[in-house]
């Protein structure tokens, strides 16, 4: 079959191997056999080609999502084939081959319920959803309790996590009436408006780690009531300084590259209103600990097709281009969600 492997690691974006001979998977009980028709590009398989990814045996084929179609359901009733389907997590790119390929075989606990696709949307379209929005709603819904009183403030805004994070907050998932306001950062003017489109209403250039004070200023000094960090060790200090009296942030990604926190006091870092003595609270949030069953995804497709939510789609390339798609995130050029299609 064809598949994009990663044969050891660090390797340079061009030094993936496109393949047309890649051995197939086969059907297996427990596990759903999938025709993959696109894959969604994601920081942790940069992570993992770039060598920052622990105990991960190579040549491996990366890819920790992918959607497409039901060829073996692996023996249960749930899937038939010919079903439309995700798949995100569960070890996949990791502890066995993944999505960057024709066929991906993943347990059954990592595949979505079938999903009824709109006649109107795209396999890369549809590739932009899984990963991205169930992180998203794990977020909003399970980590933070998103209220419509909410000020949220999201730490990386341009990320396709960031972008549907906002697009979510302000959709009828979290309330028909009042919506949180929003408040998005991004380090690039240039995608300013792109960081607007998704539905924030505030967008804040991030220098030099002064977005708290940026943040007290557009809130009226109250703060953000909560907070979703999604650049890493290198800003969250000057996160948890932009939250409100009991402000909650939750860790979930790590664009800078920085999983550690450098000179990190959480004494001084979740104490930002020392007068009141009320602390600020850190939690986190990782799609890995979410049950993809309990992800309303057709809620999201059919809010995408219907054009209530932003796919926050930004490249399109070929599955054979995919080492080209790396070298596009990691310069970060894209705004948005980067996909490959197979077919």
């Amino acid at each position: 079959m064809r598949a994009v492997v990663c044969p050891r690691a660090p390797i340079a974006p061009s030094e993936l191997v496109y393949t047309t001979n890649h051995p197939a998977p086969q059907p297996k009980q427990g596990h759903v056999l999938i025709r993959v028709k696109a894959y969604g590009l994601n920081r942790s398989e940069l992570f993992t080609r770039q060598g920052l990814s622990p105990g991960i045996q190579f040549p491996r084929v990366l890819g920790i999502e992918c959607v497409g179609v039901v060829k073996d359901p692996g023996g249960d009733s749930q899937w038939k084939e010919g079903d439309t389907v995700a798949a995100c997590m569960g070890g996949m790119g990791r502890q066995f081959d993944g999505g960057y390929a024709e066929y991906a075989l993943v347990p059954h606990t990592s595949v979505s319920p079938p999903v009824k696709l709109p006649a109107s949307m795209a396999w890369a379209e549809f590739a932009a959803i899984p990963e991205t929005f169930a992180t998203a709603w794990g977020t909003l819904s399970e980590s933070l309790h998103l209220q419509p009183n909410d000020t949220l403030l999201i730490r990386g805004g341009t990320t396709s996590v960031g972008l549907a994070c906002a697009a979510l907050a302000k959709s009828s998932l979290f309330g028909s009436d009042n919506k949180p306001t929003v408040i998005s950062t991004t380090r690039a003017e240039r995608k300013v408006p792109a960081v607007k489109a998704a539905g924030a209403d505030v967008v804040l250039l991030d220098k030099e780690n002064t977005v708290s004070v940026k943040v007290k200023q557009a809130t009226a000094g109250k703060g953000a009531t909560k907070c979703i960090e999604l650049v890493g060790g290198t800003t969250i200090v000057d996160s948890c300084q932009s939250l409100s009296d009991n402000g909650v942030l939750s860790f979930v990604g790590c664009v800078s590259g920085e999983w550690t926190i450098k000179n990190f006091d959480p004494m001084q870092a979740l104490a930002p209103w020392k007068a009141s003595r009320r602390l600020a609270h850190m939690t986190m949030c990782s799609s890995g600990y979410l049950n993809i069953s309990k992800i309303p995804l057709q809620w999201m497709v059919d809010a995408v097709a219907s054009g209530e939510l932003k796919p926050s789609l930004d490249k399109v390339f070929k599955m054979e281009e995919t080492g080209v798609a790396h070298a596009y995130m990691e310069a970060n050029s894209a705004a948005g969600k980067v996909v490959c299609v197979v077919d």
